[in-house]
């Protein structure tokens, strides 16, 4: 798992595992104090990065490609920018302004006027103006296959001038400004000459603090744009990435201090890290060391059977014992879930529908199991639940270098098997394959991080929104599960329309996802 660099589910789809401190989610965020002070400290110095595994590189940084080198090690926000940044520790915080300066919205927000920062070059020295935002969105109405973490699809996007877009929906979409402003724009003048959904963008051009310098299997580095409009906030004059083949090999380097700023999972990491200098620092200095920010869930794809079927999903989960996933795949730097709410805790307290608060054993519920699979059918042979003749089984797949997904991967199915089921772990060993297949529909089920943002309707869109899926075989934007419930659609588009009533909604949503057969289960905190 992933710590982002810049940046009631009973039956669900979706199933929460634990409050995740790591993420992969392609939106920028802002950084945070990691790694080791020297890395900062001098401008001299190059920063050397490692947020995820990968390697061998591949000279592939699009923002919208879940599969490219950039996305994959969360690299984007340092060469391409965003319209605005939010702090989604403190979403009370007003969003930090970037290629926008200010925002506004129609009284019925189905309307987004924003005003772009003037002077703004790309790294090639063209200019940048309100026209490069309205190509953006309507590049990602009109691109199918785009990575764009649910951003929504506008009517229409124009430029009535050239520091002021106009992006027109077709409903409310008040609890969109985080996805909509953590939108990556491109140029036109690149974009407008390639077809998007397969342009692997080698030699990125964008108006972030800094760009390609050079590249490698191997590990590439960024150097200074000097072009960028904030030059002088620029205190590093380069930043390496070097390419690792797994979470465990970064271990060495990091306590040395070759590598300054790391986001990848590290067990033990006062014995390993923070006791090798004083100059080590983690965002706590004790467990669980860093922020929750996102969801850990298991991903179901609910067009495979017996994953289908919504009593097996809620048997699945209350099979998990979530503790042990904490306890042993995360080292304790992840909470485990514990309402089937889902929701990221404590900072989405005041959402939490009371009857939902504590209905998730930590420890798993194997008498739910029973009773769950008996109502549906199911009875044991030769000590497996069978149906028709056919047993609950289905694979888990999660990339080898992610060492505490793949843990987690193997823990669940050893409990699951001994509880009856059939469950094997597809073990990939190149994280952007593993990517790939998720985002095309093509797996049973995936231990995988949730969106982030200020509210759930965030983490809720990306899950069950099925405007933002795809048919098998085609990349989806969210939903990578192809679940899809109308009446679960409602309640999220009701849920955008009123973000700002902060009671009420949660409810709705989880309870219209068809009496709680989303396609995934909460596992954990990260």
């Amino acid at each position: 798992m992933k710590h982002t660099f810049m940046k009631g589910l009973a039956a669900a789809a979706v199933v929460t595992v634990a409050l995740g401190a790591c993420s992969s989610s392609g939106s920028p965020s802002s950084s945070s104090s990691g790694g080791s002070s020297s890395g900062s400290s001098s401008n001299a110095k190059t920063l050397v990065i490692d947020d995820t595994p990968l390697s061998p590189m591949t000279q592939t940084f699009s923002p919208y490609l879940s599969t490219s080198t950039g996305y994959v090690v969360q690299a984007v926000a340092l060469y391409n920018e965003p319209l605005m940044i939010f702090n989604t520790l403190n979403p009370q915080q007003k969003p930090y302004m970037e290629l926008a300066t200010g925002y506004s919205w129609s009284a019925d927000g189905k309307t987004l006027t924003l005003h772009t920062r003037p002077n703004v070059q790309w790294n090639d020295g063209k200019p940048f103006s309100a026209a490069d935002v309205a190509f953006t969105f309507n590049m990602i109405k009109h691109s199918k296959g785009l990575t764009t973490d649910g951003t929504p699809v506008p009517v229409s996007a124009t430029a009535p001038d050239a520091n002021t877009a106009v992006l027109k929906f077709d409903q409310p979409e008040f609890a969109n400004l985080f996805l909509i402003g953590h939108t990556f724009i491109v140029p036109e003048h690149i974009w407008s000459k390639v077809t998007p959904a397969t342009f692997t963008d080698p030699n990125p051009v964008g108006t972030g603090p800094f760009m390609l310098d050079k590249f490698s299997p191997q590990g590439f580095t960024l150097k200074q744009n000097p072009h960028y409009w904030n030059k002088a906030a620029v205190k590093v004059q380069e930043i390496s990435y070097p390419a690792y083949t797994a979470n465990f090999n970064i271990v060495n380097p990091l306590a040395a201090g070759e590598i300054d700023y790391a986001g990848n999972f590290i067990p033990d990491v006062e014995k390993v890290y923070l006791s090798k200098s004083p100059t080590n620092h983690t965002w706590y200095t004790k467990a669980p060391y860093a922020t929750a920010n996102n969801v850990v869930s298991l991903f179901f794809n609910v067009h495979k059977a017996p994953l289908n079927d919504p009593a097996v999903r809620k048997a699945v989960s209350f099979g998990i014992n979530r503790q042990q996933l904490s306890t042993q795949a995360e080292t304790g730097y992840e909470l485990p879930i514990t309402s089937t709410s889902g929701l990221l805790l404590p900072s989405a307290n005041s959402f939490m529908d009371p009857a939902l608060a504590n209905n998730l054993p930590a420890g798993g519920d194997p008498s739910t199991v029973s009773k769950t699979l008996t109502a549906d059918g199911y009875t044991k042979v030769n000590g497996k639940w069978t149906k028709d003749g056919h047993k609950i089984s289905f694979s888990i797949s999660d990339p080898i270098p992610y060492s505490d997904y793949y843990t987690g991967a193997q823990l669940i199915a050893h409990q699951l098997n001994a509880l009856g089921f059939d469950v094997t772990v597809d073990g990939i060993s190149d994280p952007s394959v593993w990517a790939g297949n998720l985002t095309n529909g093509k797996f049973d089920s995936a231990i995988h991080w949730s969106n982030q943002g200020p509210t759930p309707y965030q983490i809720y869109d990306n899950w069950l929104d099925f405007e933002l899926s795809a048919p098998i075989g085609q990349a989806a934007a969210g939903d990578l599960g192809r679940y899809h419930s109308p009446d679960a659609q409602s309640a999220l588009n009701e849920f955008a329309a009123r973000v700002f009533s902060r009671r009420g909604s949660v409810s709705e949503v989880r309870d219209q996802a068809s009496g709680r057969d989303e396609s995934g289960e909460p596992l954990a905190g990260a």
